[in-house]
């Protein structure tokens, strides 16, 4: 075989893995698509209970086919605090079983059906009139495409295993540290076990490899296939980078479990046994190396989970001490005081404890407008950042809420408790939008960093002046609202009078600037946007300030 031979069959290899992956990716988005949020409400729901946590992991992944899509989408709930890490840790052990469903599938040897699958996914999706059919259709091609890759990652090694260096080189995975080290480096680079299981499958299909020789191979792409999730953690609260670490350590551990396993006691047997024992006595040779592959995958996770699943606690400790600290204050998705359905058959109650969530949320409009404030004179890009994911929170806050509120209204209410349910709606809104302008301010504070605008002394002090009377009146109208206090209030309304002059009289003074070529057009355009937010939300102060005057506590 030429060299130029070989450069080809690799690159029918790696063009074989791309369509395999690729399909694997069509497939895995037309399932989520097709389940749409209820994946996501599904996780979100998981209960204390460990083993439901482990069977919820386990299907949805299964479901999906990919462990990826899981375990990024539960390091996401745990940072937003939809999620503890306690709940997660057993989703993220079933995500690990369930990610072997695409070897089982693949062992499967459907090859010989997969065009036929592919034309069916497409004609669906070309031809079908609801989105739920294209969606159907959209992972029937993705199943199709994943086939036609092993196909050709089959036909590719074929030519590869005749060269002796080659099977020098497989020799060396019977070598755990090499087999361990190479399956986790590899898996870790292109993110995807069952892409790596892949090529192994189709490098079995063709006799190049067995489950002898490729035992410690599976266990390493156990670990590399973390690294999604270790990626997907960056930037995220601690507990999520803990979650993500979580994942890490239950692998890792599994490596070693089974390792010692491996060397004390005759497991390759017992799976050529099993295996055996699960297929007609014709089967071929090289199919059933296949089907040991996907077995021995199978069973490392869920023996690696059931050893686990009584000791979570274990992992989450070794994932603290590696990611040490407390997170930086960021409030998490989650309502303090409304802690179940079955509070609104006490309507009383409910209100009550729907005004101290109001509070919760008044407080975080507020911390989010001081922070931008911060970010925008300070050009603290920090406080960027926090504002955003702050925003996040309010948003929460304000759907939350609303939906409760709605519920809560229907309820059989004495007529000042109506009332003061309709305060809340407008109240809430008014957070909602006062946090908006947080979020619009440091846009500007970006674009004043990004471009280095300049803003004039008397600009600055004019905008300082602003912000001054507008946090104290948005400081005053919080406070009235959390104490009822109608003294507070009217002082709110009188600095908004002050707060509409001041905005009359920058803006003329602005102006007048700027005919004399004193500030740069894009200062112009910050402080002008910059001034009318301010004015917006003291604006939004009254707003509130008006309701506490009006209303019925």
């Amino acid at each position: 075989m030429s060299t130029l031979d070989i450069v080809f069959a690799v690159f029918k290899l790696l063009g074989g893995l791309g369509i395999f992956i690729y399909g694997m990716k069509i497939m895995s988005e037309g399932l989520q698509n097709t389940a749409g949020d209820r994946l996501r409400n599904g996780l979100e729901k998981v209960t204390k209970n460990r083993f439901m946590g482990l069977a919820v992991g386990t299907g949805i992944t299964a479901v999906i086919q990919s462990s990826s899509a899981t375990t990024v989408m539960v390091v996401g709930l745990v940072n937003a605090g939809m999620m503890t890490i306690v709940q997660a840790t057993p989703v993220l052990m079933g995500a690990s079983i369930g990610t072997t469903v695409t070897a089982q599938i693949a062992a499967l040897k459907l090859t010989k059906i997969a065009p036929i699958i592919l034309f069916i996914g497409v004609m669906v999706m070309m031809l079908g009139k609801k989105r739920a059919a294209k969606r159907v259709g959209e992972a029937l091609a993705g199943f199709g495409i994943l086939f036609m890759g092993l196909t050709i990652m089959g036909d590719a090694v074929k030519p590869l295993g005749e060269i002796q260096a080659v099977r020098d080189f497989i020799v060396n995975f019977q070598s755990p540290l090499i087999g361990i080290l190479f399956g986790t480096i590899f898996t870790a680079i292109i993110q995807s076990s069952s892409a790596t299981m892949g090529i192994l499958l189709a490098m079995a299909g063709e006799g190049l490899v067995t489950l002898d020789s490729s035992i410690y191979l599976i266990m390493g792409l156990n670990i590399g296939t973390c690294i999604t999730a270790i990626l997907a953690s960056i930037g995220t609260s601690r507990t999520a980078k803990r979650t993500a670490m979580v994942h890490l350590m239950f692998n890792v551990t599994g490596v070693v479990i089974f390792f010692i396993l491996v060397r004390v006691l005759p497991v390759v047997q017992w799976v050529k046994d099993i295996t055996a024992a699960m297929y007609p006595k014709d089967i071929l040779p090289t199919d059933l190396v296949t089907s040991e592959l996907a077995n021995f995958h199978t069973i490392f996770n869920v023996v690696t989970a059931l050893i686990l699943i009584g000791a979570p606690q274990v992992l989450i400790k070794i994932a603290e001490f590696m990611v040490p600290g407390k997170d930086d204050g960021v409030p998490q998705k989650k309502l303090n005081y409304i802690t179940g359905a079955s509070i609104i058959d006490t309507p009383s109650l409910a209100l009550t404890q729907a005004i101290k969530e109001v509070k919760d949320m008044a407080d975080l409009a507020l911390a989010n407008f001081n922070m931008s404030l911060k970010a925008f004179f300070e050009k603290d890009e920090a406080s960027i950042a926090k504002v955003l994911e702050q925003e996040k929170i309010v948003n929460f806050y304000n759907h939350e809420l609303t939906a409760f509120l709605a519920k809560l209204s229907a309820e059989e209410l004495v007529a000042n408790d109506s009332l003061l349910i309709a305060d809340l709606f407008h109240v809430i809104t008014d957070l909602e939008r006062i946090s908006d302008h947080a979020e619009n301010i440091v846009e500007y504070a970006e674009v004043r960093i990004e471009e280095n605008v300049e803003i004039t002394d008397i600009a600055n002090l004019e905008l300082t002046a602003m912000r001054n009377n507008v946090t104290e009146a948005l400081e005053k109208a919080i406070l009235a609202f959390e104490n009822a206090d109608r003294s507070a209030a009217a002082e709110v309304i009188e600095i908004e009078k002050l707060v509409d002059k001041q905005e009359i009289e920058y803006k003329d003074n602005h102006i007048t600037r700027l005919t004399k070529g004193q500030c740069s057009p894009k200062a112009s355009m910050i402080f002008t946007d910059l001034i009318t937010n301010l004015e917006r939300v003291a604006d939004h102060s009254t707003n509130i300030a008006y309701k506490v005057l009006e209303g019925q506590r």
